[in-house]
């Protein structure tokens, strides 16, 4: 009965349009035909995202709409998946239904969407939007040098498909109070949560204290404590807590910054927070593939970085991250980054990396990785790219290497056409010897709101990270065809 109010209120705002009300929107529509390579069989599968917005003076209504069609039993579903009305003045700003919003940088919560991803599960084998959304209400109001914002709600757990019940999906129940005082270029911020899933209701205090020491030179702290089990002194290993700080510093074309992260059983129910994760968020598809993932139950270190811009517009970056794991048995991750850019010939873009790490989560010691990124544009309209990045990591004394190999072309401004073959010797991707995989990728840009997209071949999965949040991504074999539009 809920849900159906909500769709009415939709309905009737979405027809009442006059002259002054503004619609917008977009939609993302993928068929898949093929699936994983150890599927007995092919088979069709569809996935269509719609999310509209209707504005009108300060009010704003939207609402998303998801729909998987696939032969797989239990896979299929229809599902209003957002609905939220707004209203918004210069000084409040009121929000129910589904919304999106984060404390701090993330150590009690934090809500995201990653545009553009789908998720499918291998236990479920149901695809769906990759975001992280909350359902109730958020009031903001600010004035002056003051703001506070209330939430109350229930954050999506995305590791569920929606044709898993919503008690499933939305097990964490939220009470938010956050205020942030500014004077003088510094902000100081407190927050109270109250977290209640089926097993306790817990208590949190965040503090946040951060600004500019000179033009050149900033900083954020962050420091969140369960105050339920334990004292709000108490940082000790059996506490729970989690430690952010960050200084960054910027002087012509120099930049410095140093991060450092302690978080100790900090992990809120289902997952709801995402404390920074202070490692290197790489676009290089070996990096990517192996980046550590975050531990907030137990885990400290920091990172540091520079980059130095050139005369000549060249820009050389350096990267330094060490993280510390400790479950009974004590890991330590490093890696050494550098990646050099530059442009030759007044018109031919390069990028080169090299990246030293070791891994004990992953099995993996001096893992050397190397790569290098060219765009060679042969005219104004058309240009060829030609990618190689190469890996090899010691596991068990033994010697592991990674391949990715990407040629492309670029015939017209609208049109973008690549080839990616990879291959692997790792032992836990193939027994012995080498897997292949091998897939042609097209992209035409319809106009400046639509846009095709076409995959044909074989797929690596593996983890991948986007935004700060890491995922699992499944192989896949077969033609896949994506259709996206903005109105």
């Amino acid at each position: 009965m809920h849900k159906n109010i909500w769709v009415w209120v939709f309905c009737a705002l979405w027809f009442s349009a006059d002259g002054l009300a503004q619609f917008s929107g977009n939609n993302l529509s993928e068929y898949q035909y093929g699936g994983l390579p150890t599927d007995a069989s092919s088979f069709s599968a569809f996935y269509n995202r719609l999310v509209t917005n209707y504005k009108h003076k300060s009010f704003k209504a939207s609402g998303s709409l998801e729909v998987f069609q696939s032969p797989r039993n239990g896979s299929s579903y229809v599902n209003l998946s957002q609905l939220s009305l707004r209203y918004k003045q210069k000084t409040f700003d009121i929000r129910v239904g589904n919304f999106y919003e984060t404390i701090g940088r993330g150590t009690l919560l934090r809500s995201f969407e990653i545009p553009g991803a789908v998720l499918e599960d291998l236990s479920y084998r149901s695809r769906h939007y990759f975001n992280r959304d909350i359902q109730g209400a958020i009031a903001k109001f600010r004035f002056q040098n003051f703001e506070t914002k209330l939430i109350y709600g229930k954050p999506l757990n995305y590791v569920f498909p929606p044709t898993q019940h919503r008690n499933q999906r939305r097990a964490d129940e939220i009470s938010v109070i956050y205020s942030a005082f500014h004077k003088k270029q510094q902000t100081l911020g407190f927050a109270f949560m109250n977290h209640k899933n089926a097993s306790k209701s817990t208590q949190y205090f965040m503090t946040t204290l951060s600004g500019s020491i000179s033009p050149s030179l900033t900083y954020y702290t962050e420091v969140s404590k369960n105050i339920s089990d334990f004292d709000v002194s108490d940082f000790s290993n059996r506490a729970s807590f989690a430690a952010y700080a960050g200084l960054s510093y910027t002087y012509k074309s120099l930049g410095l910054s140093v991060e450092y992260k302690n978080y100790k059983n900090f992990l809120i129910g289902s997952g709801i927070n995402e404390p920074p994760a202070l490692v290197k968020e790489h676009s290089y598809s070996v990096l990517n593939r192996s980046t550590h993932v975050l531990q907030p139950a137990n885990e400290n270190g920091y990172q540091l970085e520079a980059f130095y811009s050139f005369p000549d517009f060249s820009t050389i970056t350096l990267n330094y991250t060490k993280a510390i794991n400790d479950f009974n048995t004590k890991t330590v991750f490093e890696e050494y980054f550098v990646e050099y850019d530059f442009t030759f010939a007044s018109k031919h873009d390069v990028k080169i990396f090299a990246d030293y790490a070791k891994d004990p989560f992953k099995l993996e010691d001096n893992r050397i990785s190397t790569g290098i990124n060219t765009v060679l544009k042969a005219t104004k309209t058309h240009a060829y790219t030609i990618d190689y990045e190469f890996q090899s990591f010691e596991r068990l004394a033994e010697t592991y290497l990674n391949h990715v190999m990407v040629l492309g072309y670029n015939p017209i401004p609208k049109l973008i056409g690549s080839v990616v073959a990879e291959w692997s010797t790792d032992s836990f991707l193939v027994e012995e010897g080498t897997r292949f995989w091998a897939g042609i990728n097209m992209r035409y840009q319809v106009n400046r709101k639509n846009s095709l997209q076409l995959f044909i071949g074989e797929r690596r999965g593996g983890p991948a990270c986007n935004a700060g949040v890491c995922y699992e991504v499944l192989d896949f074999k077969g033609v896949e065809l994506r259709f996206s539009s903005r109105f």
